[in-house]
């Protein structure tokens, strides 16, 4: 997912620029909304036809089951060790020459016109393969053996792209594999062909592109299959959503990477996303690595993995019980700090004591013609602490939101286990726009992916812990 990642990297180098958003205090009169630059124009009305295509299927095995994955050839398990750092795993085992197949289709909509998925995959000593679908035939697959990456539409028409990349923050023995699959029409209109690009342990760079894949558009399924030796799989997604996102500098799952919620479906459209996090307790040995946050997005932003149309607001948690609100524009995925002008000696952090409790906001302002970003920070003794900016906007209503808690591997001086964090997002709800009356957003709307954080951190989502959801390793 884009936004505070690729900042983080650029911020090891320079600071963002400051002055361009502010601090207020509570009961102050109204501040005027600040022009950060000139209004954002996307597409006034989404194309309706494409208004069912998005979603997303994710299978972590968190919870020791299947995940909604059966097998079609041999059978497969649920293991805990090998585990991803802490995460069971799907173990699928060839039998002499034959291959162990499962295959998923929960909440698959099919005919869309492009795609993404990922797995990390223990192969160990044997060969196995990720993607996509048809019946019982591949479409769309990524293979690895030893330390050979392999792709195409079937096992069987592969060819070997690249190799297992070396001095990464995988697990040892795992290997982080995602594509982008997509059509492409002719200029008349005429033909359309299928074309995959390859990513392995890292999403700023392919390590493959423009592999033909020429039935991908059948895809029908999630389809792991091992076809020799025991390979275990975890964190599969597919989706509409674009996951590998080739931004320079910008690895969005490289290691640990990030606890977001995808979206699986589009929302009816809707001009204000709130929601609340209680920051019950923080460790962090650097300032600006870890960070909470909400996202908001247009049409584009919600149908393509993009910087425009892409609304962020945001915390950094940082050392000495600071904290540090942003906000992404929805231009780039540049983060703008409410920067402490009071004490510039402080930088961006204000203090915030142990159980804090934000509510934060991001809005449509329709008839301002604005993008409106609100943080209120409920624990500072005698009042609140209210962050707010502004920028002009013109397009579409939001249509999708997802949720994210970042750790940046590429500017840390310290190993993940030295931060720690006990924080909760609830009481997520979205109003405005095709809305009549508030829609909370419940479990069901976001499932949680690549959460792989140490098991001494808590993270929990939604509106109780029900429907939270617990990192177990």
């Amino acid at each position: 997912m884009i936004g505070k990642s690729i900042v983080l990297w650029l911020v090891c180098a320079l600071m963002v620029l400051p002055g361009l958003s502010f601090a207020i205090p509570a009961g102050s009169p109204a501040a005027t909304p600040f022009a950060l630059h000139n209004p954002i124009e996307t597409p006034l009305e989404p194309p309706v036809s494409n208004l069912a295509g998005a979603f997303a299927f994710v299978s972590n095995f968190e919870n020791l089951q299947m995940d909604g994955w059966h097998a079609i050839q041999g059978s497969a398990s649920i293991v805990t060790k090998p585990s991803y750092n802490g995460e069971p795993s799907l173990e699928s085992r060839a039998t002499g020459m034959s291959a162990q197949t499962d295959v998923a289709s929960q909440g698959f909509v099919t005919g869309d016109a492009s795609l993404s998925f990922q797995a990390d995959v223990h192969a160990g000593k044997g060969t196995g393969w990720i993607g996509l679908g048809s019946g019982t035939t591949a479409v769309a697959v990524i293979g690895v053996q030893g330390n050979q990456i392999w792709a195409g539409g079937t096992p069987a028409t592969a060819t070997m792209v690249g190799t297992v990349p070396s001095l990464t923050a995988q697990p040892a023995g795992w290997v982080y594999l995602s594509s982008n699959v997509y059509a492409v029409t002719s200029s008349n209109g005429k033909t359309t062909n299928w074309y995959m690009d390859v990513y392995a342990d890292r999403t700023d760079q392919p390590i493959a592109t423009g592999i033909s894949v020429p039935n991908a558009g059948e895809y029908a399924e999630a389809w792991i299959s091992t076809t020799s030796g025991t390979v275990d799989y975890t964190n599969i997604v597919v989706s509409t959503y674009e996951i590998p996102t080739a931004i320079p500098g910008y690895n969005n799952m490289d290691g640990y990477g990030q606890g977001s919620g995808l979206l699986v479906q589009l929302l009816p459209a809707f001009t204000t996303l709130t929601a609340s996090m209680t920051l019950t307790n923080w460790n962090i040995p650097q300032t600006g690595i870890l960070s909470f946050q909400i996202n908001a997005m247009n049409w584009y932003g919600t149908t393509r993995s993009t910087c425009v149309g892409f609304f962020q607001l945001g915390i950094d948690l940082d050392p000495n019980g600071t904290i540090a609100p942003w906000y992404v524009p929805g231009v780039n995925c540049f983060a703008h700090y409410f920067l402490n002008s009071s004490n510039p000696a402080v930088g961006n952090g204000f203090p915030s004591p142990p159980g804090t409790q934000l509510t934060l906001s991001i809005t449509d302002n329709v008839s301002a013609g604005m993008i409106d970003f609100l943080i209120l920070d409920h624990s500072v003794k005698g009042r609140d602490q209210t962050w707010f900016a502004a920028i002009p906007y013109t397009g579409t209503e939001f249509y999708g939101t997802y949720t994210q808690m970042e750790w940046q591997p590429c500017c840390s001086n310290f190993p993940i286990q030295d931060y720690y964090s006990n924080t909760t997002l609830d009481h997520m709800a979205i109003s405005g726009g095709n809305l009549t009356s508030p829609l909370a957003l419940s479990s069901s709307y976001m499932l949680p992916f690549a959460l792989n954080m140490p098991p001494s951190w808590n993270i929990n989502y939604y509106i109780d812990s029900v429907n939270g959801y617990n990192q177990v390793g």
